[in-house]
């Protein structure tokens, strides 16, 4: 007789199991800040325009598939709430329904490589730039069914309990992406310098090992006789369902990506390249904070899932506010450090007294975002895992685009003497209100009707009522 796992069996703490998923997601972030670091770094040995160039056209290629992570990462809460209801056989559907969304979102997306140059060149970049941006965009964008198809399957394995496998793929990846990287980007081992090239390539490669040990698990005998990950047939209605909830989350996403980028990198730029510049070394520390926040985000939105499936409704809800505790707390002492050490902070990158000035102001505005960028974080992925996205999403993209950009573009056009604390404040703002709104949205609860109208009645009920009835019908 087959043997499936208990998905709701508790383990000794509910920290110890938060932690058993988190711990692995973030480390997992931390590979591909790493991956994302060496590519800037080797190609810095090259040329300046070459590290930028693969900056951009890494950015560039985001901005494209951003849509399709949004969406598929809502494969986690489908398979997630049909592991926690212990229907293991349906997990595997809804894996191959974010599979073919996968291929069917790449078919889409990829010809979006003959843009890229266009794009570039409306950008207003130098002739060497923008022929090296492309190189690397096109190259990149090629891959895009590899990356989208590695989502799809590392959100199913996360929501089947998982996450050392999720986090062994990615640090492999990155291994030999770094590895790759260094014979192709210079040329070691016969192979011919690549230079930007190369080092797109080496991304592609690294990607493909990831989706690799990931299909192998995932398709393997155990998880196949588990959660039958053969079911590969279209299935109308899980996959129509996964573009319902998942749709907002690819729209909020995406828009979210963009409306920052206008931002850090055109609102900012108003002010002037020591602005510019203090901004951008602030945002590096913010990505620190960020990570272990979004790990802890992506283990509230598996355990939610997973117990709601279940239908244990109050430990669905004690696993998120057990999650934003955590991150809050954490980045709560990061926005501290922030403050107080701003200065040491800001000279490992500068001596600029100017912007160092500037950078000591964006801390404080960092401080008092951070609490909020967790509430938001964990709330946000909480909702994904109850299915709830499209009020979220709608509400975001409103606030988004209306005050951290539409806002700050006017205060830095209108108001320029109010210095870079003006959209910083209208960011903060943002933040602050959107976190609130998720963390009501969530606590109020009214997610859990959709499934308390649809409890099937326990077994034991069941047969009670069957028992009753039967000498009912023999009549």
């Amino acid at each position: 007789m087959q043997t499936v796992p208990d998905a709701t069996a508790k383990p000794v703490s509910p920290l110890r199991e938060m932690l058993a998923i988190a711990i692995p997601t973030i480390l997992q972030m931390a590979s591909y800040t790493i991956q994302q670091f060496t590519d800037i770094f080797m190609l810095a040995k090259v040329g300046d325009t070459h590290a930028t160039a693969a900056a951009m056209g890494g950015l560039a290629t985001f901005c494209f598939i951003s849509f399709g992570f949004g969406v598929l990462m809502l494969v986690n809460a489908m398979a997630g709430q049909a592991f926690g209801a212990k229907k293991f056989n349906e997990c595997g559907a809804h894996l191959w329904q974010g599979i073919w969304l996968a291929l069917a979102y790449s078919a889409v997306v990829t010809p979006a490589i003959f843009l890229g140059r266009p794009m570039f060149v409306a950008f207003g970049h130098s002739d060497e730039l923008i022929r090296l941006e492309y190189a690397y965009f096109a190259i990149a964008m090629s891959f895009v069914v590899i990356k989208m198809l590695a989502t799809a399957v590392g959100q199913f394995l996360l929501a089947v309990d998982r996450p050392n496998i999720v986090l062994l793929s990615a640090a492999t990846g990155v291994i030999v992406n770094i590895f790759a990287n260094w014979v192709l980007i210079y040329g070691k081992l016969g192979a011919p310098a690549m230079g930007v090239a190369g080092a797109a390539w080496g991304t592609n490669i690294g990607v493909t090992c990831e989706l690799l040990i990931l299909a192998v698990v995932a398709f393997g005998p155990k998880v196949r006789a588990a959660y039958n990950t053969f079911a590969w047939r279209f299935d109308r209605a899980k996959f129509f369902e996964l573009l319902k909830i998942g749709l907002p989350s690819g729209f909020q996403v995406t828009a979210d990506v963009f409306a920052w980028t206008i931002f850090l990198f055109g609102i900012m730029n108003m002010y002037g390249e020591k602005a510019l510049a203090a901004n951008n070394y602030m945002i590096q520390y913010m990505k620190v904070s960020f990570m272990p926040a979004f790990g802890f985000g992506v283990a509230v939105s598996v355990l939610v899932a997973r117990y709601v499936g279940a239908k244990e409704f109050q430990t669905a809800t004690h696993r998120a506010h057990l999650g934003f505790k955590i991150a809050g707390a954490y980045m709560f002492a990061c926005g501290i450090v922030f403050v107080v050490f701003s200065e040491w902070l800001l000279r490992f990158f500068t001596i600029d007294p100017e912007i160092i000035r500037i950078g000591k102001l964006l801390f404080i505005f960092c401080a008092i975002y951070q609490v909020f960028d967790a509430m938001f974080i964990i709330y946000s992925n909480a909702l994904r895992g109850v299915k709830d996205t499209f009020w979220p999403a709608t509400i975001q993209v409103v606030m988004c685009w209306s005050l951290v950009v539409g806002g700050s573009w006017l205060v830095a056009r209108y108001a320029p003497h109010w210095g870079v604390g003006g959209p910083w404040t209208l960011g903060s703002l943002y933040g602050i209100l959107l976190g609130l709104y998720l963390l009501v949205r969530f606590g109020a609860g009214r997610w859990r009707q959709q499934y308390e109208a649809h409890t099937e009645p326990a077994p034991e009920i069941v047969a009670r009522t069957a028992a009753a009835v039967e000498p009912l019908v023999e009549r």
